[in-house]
Protein backbone atom coordinates (compact mmCIF):
# COMPACT_ATOMS: atom_id res chain seq x y z
CA UNK A 1 0.00 0.00 0.00
CA UNK A 2 1.34 3.31 -1.20
CA UNK A 3 1.95 6.22 1.49
CA UNK A 4 -1.53 8.33 0.48
CA UNK A 5 -3.41 4.62 0.07
CA UNK A 6 -2.07 4.24 3.50
CA UNK A 7 -3.50 7.68 4.77
CA UNK A 8 -6.81 7.34 3.37
CA UNK A 9 -7.65 3.92 4.50
CA UNK A 10 -6.36 5.71 8.18
CA UNK A 11 -8.95 8.79 7.37
CA UNK A 12 -11.55 6.32 6.70
CA UNK A 13 -11.34 3.88 9.91
CA UNK A 14 -11.91 7.51 11.40
CA UNK A 15 -15.12 8.67 9.68
CA UNK A 16 -16.69 5.18 10.26
CA UNK A 17 -18.23 6.79 13.53
CA UNK A 18 -16.70 3.52 15.87
CA UNK A 19 -16.67 3.94 19.40
CA UNK A 20 -13.36 5.88 20.04
CA UNK A 21 -11.26 3.24 21.49
CA UNK A 22 -12.08 0.62 18.89
CA UNK A 23 -11.11 3.55 16.63
CA UNK A 24 -7.76 5.14 17.74
CA UNK A 25 -6.66 1.08 17.94
CA UNK A 26 -8.08 0.57 14.88
CA UNK A 27 -6.00 3.85 13.72
CA UNK A 28 -2.50 3.49 15.29
CA UNK A 29 -2.61 -0.53 14.02
CA UNK A 30 -3.12 1.15 10.66
CA UNK A 31 -0.34 3.67 11.03
CA UNK A 32 2.44 0.38 10.41
CA UNK A 33 1.57 1.40 6.53
CA UNK A 34 2.18 5.08 7.19
CA UNK A 35 5.21 5.17 9.26
CA UNK A 36 7.14 1.99 9.98
CA UNK A 37 7.95 2.06 13.13
CA UNK A 38 8.71 -0.12 16.30
CA UNK A 39 6.17 1.28 18.84
CA UNK A 40 2.96 2.98 17.96
CA UNK A 41 1.52 4.38 21.55
CA UNK A 42 -1.45 6.48 22.17
CA UNK A 43 -2.17 8.18 25.34
CA UNK A 44 -4.78 9.47 27.04
CA UNK A 45 -4.57 12.55 29.60
CA UNK A 46 -6.54 14.14 32.09
CA UNK A 47 -7.02 17.27 33.13
CA UNK A 48 -3.77 17.02 34.45
CA UNK A 49 -2.02 15.61 32.50
CA UNK A 50 -1.21 12.11 33.90
CA UNK A 51 -1.82 9.31 31.59
CA UNK A 52 -5.44 7.48 32.22
CA UNK A 53 -5.32 5.27 29.54
CA UNK A 54 -3.24 3.91 26.77
CA UNK A 55 -3.54 1.71 23.38
CA UNK A 56 -0.28 0.17 22.31
CA UNK A 57 -0.84 -3.20 20.06
CA UNK A 58 2.26 -4.48 21.70
CA UNK A 59 1.96 -3.18 25.33
CA UNK A 60 4.78 -3.54 27.98
CA UNK A 61 2.35 -3.49 30.88
CA UNK A 62 5.07 -3.58 34.04
CA UNK A 63 6.92 -1.00 32.24
CA UNK A 64 3.49 1.22 31.65
CA UNK A 65 2.59 0.77 35.07
CA UNK A 66 6.03 1.27 36.56
CA UNK A 67 6.05 5.08 34.50
CA UNK A 68 2.53 5.81 35.34
CA UNK A 69 3.11 5.23 39.20
CA UNK A 70 5.88 7.96 38.82
CA UNK A 71 3.94 10.58 36.74
CA UNK A 72 2.64 12.44 39.37
CA UNK A 73 6.11 12.93 41.09
CA UNK A 74 8.13 13.63 37.67
CA UNK A 75 4.98 16.41 37.05
CA UNK A 76 6.44 18.17 40.12
CA UNK A 77 10.03 18.03 39.14
CA UNK A 78 10.37 20.61 36.40
CA UNK A 79 13.53 18.77 35.45
CA UNK A 80 12.15 15.59 35.04
CA UNK A 81 10.44 14.38 31.70
CA UNK A 82 7.17 13.75 31.62
CA UNK A 83 3.95 13.31 29.61
CA UNK A 84 2.41 16.84 30.93
CA UNK A 85 5.40 18.31 29.87
CA UNK A 86 5.06 17.10 26.40
CA UNK A 87 1.02 17.92 26.07
CA UNK A 88 1.95 21.55 27.40
CA UNK A 89 4.54 22.13 25.41
CA UNK A 90 4.21 24.33 22.34
CA UNK A 91 5.90 21.83 19.93
CA UNK A 92 3.51 20.53 16.73
CA UNK A 93 5.74 17.31 17.14
CA UNK A 94 9.16 15.69 18.52
CA UNK A 95 8.84 18.21 22.14
CA UNK A 96 11.11 15.25 23.70
CA UNK A 97 13.94 15.78 21.80
CA UNK A 98 14.34 19.06 24.26
CA UNK A 99 14.40 16.29 26.95
CA UNK A 100 17.83 14.57 25.57
CA UNK A 101 19.13 17.81 26.42
CA UNK A 102 18.15 18.05 30.18
CA UNK A 103 20.68 17.27 32.80
CA UNK A 104 18.95 14.72 34.30
CA UNK A 105 18.01 12.96 30.77
CA UNK A 106 20.39 9.36 31.45
CA UNK A 107 18.52 8.67 34.71
CA UNK A 108 15.63 9.84 33.78
CA UNK A 109 12.68 7.35 34.14
CA UNK A 110 11.53 8.06 30.79
CA UNK A 111 14.73 6.88 29.60
CA UNK A 112 15.18 3.89 31.85
CA UNK A 113 11.42 2.52 31.99
CA UNK A 114 10.24 3.26 28.68
CA UNK A 115 13.01 3.82 26.54
CA UNK A 116 14.99 1.18 27.69
CA UNK A 117 11.92 -1.67 27.67
CA UNK A 118 10.71 -1.18 24.24
CA UNK A 119 14.63 -0.87 23.02
CA UNK A 120 13.21 3.03 21.54
CA UNK A 121 16.43 4.92 20.60
CA UNK A 122 14.21 7.50 18.24
CA UNK A 123 11.00 8.51 19.32
CA UNK A 124 8.08 11.18 17.53
CA UNK A 125 5.32 12.77 19.22
CA UNK A 126 2.27 14.36 18.18
CA UNK A 127 0.07 16.12 20.81
CA UNK A 128 -3.66 15.73 19.77
CA UNK A 129 -5.09 19.34 20.21
CA UNK A 130 -8.61 20.11 20.08
CA UNK A 131 -9.96 23.71 18.67
CA UNK A 132 -8.80 25.84 21.87
CA UNK A 133 -5.14 24.31 21.70
CA UNK A 134 -5.34 21.79 24.87
CA UNK A 135 -3.61 18.00 24.04
CA UNK A 136 -5.57 15.73 25.89
CA UNK A 137 -3.95 13.08 24.18
CA UNK A 138 -0.69 12.00 22.51
CA UNK A 139 0.62 9.98 19.73
CA UNK A 140 4.25 8.47 20.02
CA UNK A 141 6.17 6.42 17.32
CA UNK A 142 9.23 4.86 18.23
CA UNK A 143 12.38 3.66 16.19
CA UNK A 144 15.46 1.64 17.15
CA UNK A 145 17.98 2.87 18.80
CA UNK A 146 20.49 3.68 15.16
CA UNK A 147 17.49 3.48 13.03
CA UNK A 148 16.80 5.96 10.49
CA UNK A 149 15.54 9.61 10.61
CA UNK A 150 11.93 10.34 10.04
CA UNK A 151 11.68 11.90 6.96
CA UNK A 152 9.35 15.12 6.51
CA UNK A 153 7.42 13.17 4.10
CA UNK A 154 6.52 10.50 7.05
CA UNK A 155 5.77 13.54 9.67
CA UNK A 156 3.50 15.59 7.06
CA UNK A 157 1.56 12.60 7.10
CA UNK A 158 0.90 11.74 10.87
CA UNK A 159 0.31 15.95 11.21
CA UNK A 160 -2.44 15.17 8.33
CA UNK A 161 -4.08 12.94 10.27
CA UNK A 162 -4.67 14.78 13.79
CA UNK A 163 -7.63 16.23 13.03
CA UNK A 164 -8.78 12.52 12.19
CA UNK A 165 -7.64 11.22 15.38
CA UNK A 166 -9.12 14.16 17.11
CA UNK A 167 -12.60 13.33 15.12
CA UNK A 168 -12.17 9.56 16.22
CA UNK A 169 -11.73 10.97 20.22
CA UNK A 170 -14.82 13.26 19.93
CA UNK A 171 -17.17 10.46 18.75
CA UNK A 172 -19.38 8.87 21.25
CA UNK A 173 -20.60 6.43 18.79
CA UNK A 174 -21.25 2.88 20.94
CA UNK A 175 -22.01 -0.18 19.56
CA UNK A 176 -25.37 -1.38 19.39
CA UNK A 177 -26.56 -5.01 20.01
CA UNK A 178 -27.44 -5.26 16.82
CA UNK A 179 -24.32 -4.69 15.25
CA UNK A 180 -23.09 -7.62 13.47
CA UNK A 181 -19.52 -8.57 14.36
CA UNK A 182 -17.00 -11.23 13.38
CA UNK A 183 -13.82 -12.34 14.78
CA UNK A 184 -10.38 -10.68 13.69
CA UNK A 185 -8.56 -13.76 14.80
CA UNK A 186 -7.02 -12.03 17.89
CA UNK A 187 -7.67 -15.07 20.44
CA UNK A 188 -5.57 -15.12 23.87
CA UNK A 189 -6.16 -17.88 26.41
CA UNK A 190 -5.87 -17.14 29.75
CA UNK A 191 -5.50 -19.52 33.19
CA UNK A 192 -7.51 -18.36 36.19
CA UNK A 193 -7.28 -20.37 39.57
CA UNK A 194 -10.02 -20.89 41.87
CA UNK A 195 -9.68 -18.25 44.29
CA UNK A 196 -9.76 -15.38 40.95
CA UNK A 197 -5.97 -14.76 40.54
CA UNK A 198 -4.43 -14.24 36.64
CA UNK A 199 -1.75 -17.41 36.77
CA UNK A 200 -0.77 -17.49 33.11
CA UNK A 201 -1.62 -14.58 30.54
CA UNK A 202 0.59 -13.10 27.70
CA UNK A 203 1.35 -9.59 27.47
CA UNK A 204 -1.53 -8.70 24.80
CA UNK A 205 -3.72 -10.99 27.02
CA UNK A 206 -3.24 -8.82 29.52
CA UNK A 207 -3.91 -6.38 27.97
CA UNK A 208 -7.29 -7.49 26.99
CA UNK A 209 -8.20 -8.05 30.67
CA UNK A 210 -7.68 -4.70 31.13
CA UNK A 211 -9.33 -3.17 28.07
CA UNK A 212 -12.52 -5.33 29.48
CA UNK A 213 -11.89 -4.16 32.76
CA UNK A 214 -12.09 -0.72 31.68
CA UNK A 215 -15.91 -0.16 31.14
CA UNK A 216 -16.60 2.46 33.63
CA UNK A 217 -13.71 4.59 34.24
CA UNK A 218 -9.82 4.86 33.46
CA UNK A 219 -7.72 2.72 35.41
CA UNK A 220 -4.40 3.81 35.95
CA UNK A 221 -3.03 -0.26 35.78
CA UNK A 222 -2.96 -2.08 33.51
CA UNK A 223 -1.58 -4.92 34.89
CA UNK A 224 -3.60 -6.71 37.60
CA UNK A 225 -3.94 -10.13 39.57
CA UNK A 226 -7.32 -10.62 39.91
CA UNK A 227 -9.04 -11.60 36.57
CA UNK A 228 -11.73 -8.79 35.78
CA UNK A 229 -15.96 -9.98 36.81
CA UNK A 230 -16.68 -11.10 33.22
CA UNK A 231 -13.90 -14.01 33.69
CA UNK A 232 -15.08 -14.92 36.88
CA UNK A 233 -18.37 -15.41 35.45
CA UNK A 234 -17.66 -17.30 32.89
CA UNK A 235 -15.45 -19.67 35.26
CA UNK A 236 -18.47 -19.59 37.30
CA UNK A 237 -20.40 -21.35 34.95
CA UNK A 238 -18.57 -23.73 33.42
CA UNK A 239 -18.15 -25.03 37.45
CA UNK A 240 -21.69 -24.90 37.96
CA UNK A 241 -22.64 -26.60 34.51
CA UNK A 242 -20.08 -29.30 35.54
CA UNK A 243 -22.46 -29.82 38.84
CA UNK A 244 -25.73 -29.65 36.92
CA UNK A 245 -26.61 -26.56 38.54
CA UNK A 246 -26.92 -23.98 35.91
CA UNK A 247 -28.03 -24.16 32.34
CA UNK A 248 -25.94 -21.12 31.06
CA UNK A 249 -23.07 -21.83 28.74
CA UNK A 250 -20.07 -21.24 30.32
CA UNK A 251 -19.22 -18.26 27.73
CA UNK A 252 -20.85 -14.78 27.36
CA UNK A 253 -20.29 -11.42 24.85
CA UNK A 254 -19.35 -8.05 26.97
CA UNK A 255 -19.05 -4.74 25.60
CA UNK A 256 -17.02 -2.07 26.63
CA UNK A 257 -15.95 1.22 25.21
CA UNK A 258 -12.86 -0.71 23.84
CA UNK A 259 -15.33 -2.55 21.71
CA UNK A 260 -16.76 -6.29 21.96
CA UNK A 261 -15.09 -9.32 22.96
CA UNK A 262 -16.46 -13.10 23.65
CA UNK A 263 -15.69 -14.78 26.63
CA UNK A 264 -15.26 -18.66 26.68
CA UNK A 265 -14.30 -20.47 29.95
CA UNK A 266 -12.96 -24.34 28.94
CA UNK A 267 -12.10 -26.45 31.22
CA UNK A 268 -10.55 -26.78 34.82
CA UNK A 269 -7.03 -28.13 34.58
CA UNK A 270 -5.92 -31.06 36.96
CA UNK A 271 -4.37 -28.43 39.24
CA UNK A 272 -8.00 -26.54 39.08
CA UNK A 273 -6.73 -23.29 36.86
CA UNK A 274 -9.90 -22.62 34.36
CA UNK A 275 -8.64 -22.10 30.96
CA UNK A 276 -10.47 -19.07 29.58
CA UNK A 277 -10.59 -17.45 26.05
CA UNK A 278 -10.60 -14.10 25.25
CA UNK A 279 -11.30 -13.18 21.48
CA UNK A 280 -11.71 -9.76 19.64
CA UNK A 281 -14.70 -9.20 18.10
CA UNK A 282 -14.70 -6.30 15.39
CA UNK A 283 -17.71 -4.61 13.49
CA UNK A 284 -18.26 -6.63 9.91
CA UNK A 285 -17.67 -2.84 8.36
CA UNK A 286 -14.40 -2.19 9.82
CA UNK A 287 -13.40 -5.85 8.87
CA UNK A 288 -14.49 -4.74 5.76
CA UNK A 289 -12.17 -1.70 5.03
CA UNK A 290 -9.26 -4.01 6.66
CA UNK A 291 -10.03 -6.39 4.00
CA UNK A 292 -10.13 -4.37 1.04
CA UNK A 293 -6.80 -2.46 1.81
CA UNK A 294 -5.33 -5.60 0.46
CA UNK A 295 -6.28 -4.76 -2.72
CA UNK A 296 -5.12 -3.06 -5.89
CA UNK A 297 -7.65 -0.06 -5.53
CA UNK A 298 -7.63 3.35 -5.13
CA UNK A 299 -8.33 4.97 -1.95
CA UNK A 300 -11.54 6.19 -3.23
CA UNK A 301 -12.42 2.88 -4.91
CA UNK A 302 -11.67 1.68 -1.42
CA UNK A 303 -14.45 3.77 -0.01
CA UNK A 304 -16.89 3.32 -2.88
CA UNK A 305 -15.84 -0.86 -2.56
CA UNK A 306 -17.01 -0.80 1.01
CA UNK A 307 -20.37 1.28 1.07
CA UNK A 308 -21.26 -1.40 -1.90
CA UNK A 309 -21.65 -3.41 0.63
CA UNK A 310 -24.43 -1.88 2.37
CA UNK A 311 -28.03 -2.30 1.27
CA UNK A 312 -30.16 -0.17 -0.65
CA UNK A 313 -29.80 1.30 -4.12
CA UNK A 314 -26.93 2.34 -6.40
CA UNK A 315 -27.88 5.94 -5.84
CA UNK A 316 -28.47 5.97 -2.32
CA UNK A 317 -24.83 4.90 -1.69
CA UNK A 318 -23.62 7.28 -4.53
CA UNK A 319 -25.16 10.02 -1.95
CA UNK A 320 -23.81 8.53 0.79
CA UNK A 321 -20.36 9.07 -0.51
CA UNK A 322 -20.66 12.73 -2.29
CA UNK A 323 -20.51 11.09 -5.51
CA UNK A 324 -22.77 11.67 -8.60
CA UNK A 325 -24.68 8.18 -9.81
CA UNK A 326 -22.79 8.32 -13.17
CA UNK A 327 -19.50 8.66 -11.22
CA UNK A 328 -20.64 5.77 -8.72
CA UNK A 329 -21.40 3.44 -11.96
CA UNK A 330 -17.75 4.19 -13.42
CA UNK A 331 -16.37 3.78 -9.91
CA UNK A 332 -18.40 0.36 -9.70
CA UNK A 333 -17.34 -0.77 -13.15
CA UNK A 334 -13.42 -0.62 -12.50
CA UNK A 335 -14.06 -2.07 -8.98
CA UNK A 336 -15.71 -5.49 -10.57
CA UNK A 337 -13.28 -5.68 -13.15
CA UNK A 338 -10.51 -5.18 -10.39
CA UNK A 339 -11.56 -7.48 -8.17
CA UNK A 340 -13.50 -9.97 -10.57
CA UNK A 341 -16.65 -10.16 -9.33
CA UNK A 342 -19.97 -9.50 -10.40
CA UNK A 343 -22.41 -6.97 -8.93
CA UNK A 344 -22.53 -5.40 -5.36
CA UNK A 345 -23.34 -9.12 -4.26
CA UNK A 346 -19.75 -10.27 -5.54
CA UNK A 347 -18.37 -7.24 -3.80
CA UNK A 348 -19.64 -7.92 -0.77
CA UNK A 349 -19.40 -12.31 -0.89
CA UNK A 350 -15.49 -11.24 -1.72
CA UNK A 351 -15.24 -8.73 1.50
CA UNK A 352 -17.03 -10.84 3.62
CA UNK A 353 -15.38 -13.99 2.91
Amino acid sequence: MGLSAAVQHVRHIAAMGLPDRMAIAAMVDALEEVVPTRTRTFIWADADGMPCDTYDRDLIAPAIDEYTALSPRLAADPLAPSLDKMLHSADEFGGWRRFTAMPGWDRSALKNIIFAAYGIGNNLDFPIRDARGRASSILTLGREPGSRAYTRREIAAVLSLRAHFLHAIDSHAALSSAEVCGPDGEIEIVLVGGDGTVCSASPRAVFMLYQLRSAAEPLPRIGHDLAPLQVLEAASRLDQASEGLNRLPPSLEVTTRWGRFKIIAHLRTGSGEAVVSLQRLIPRRLRRLKRVAGFALSPREQQVAVSMCNLGSGDAIAKSIGLSASTYREYARRIYARLGVEGRAGVRELLDA
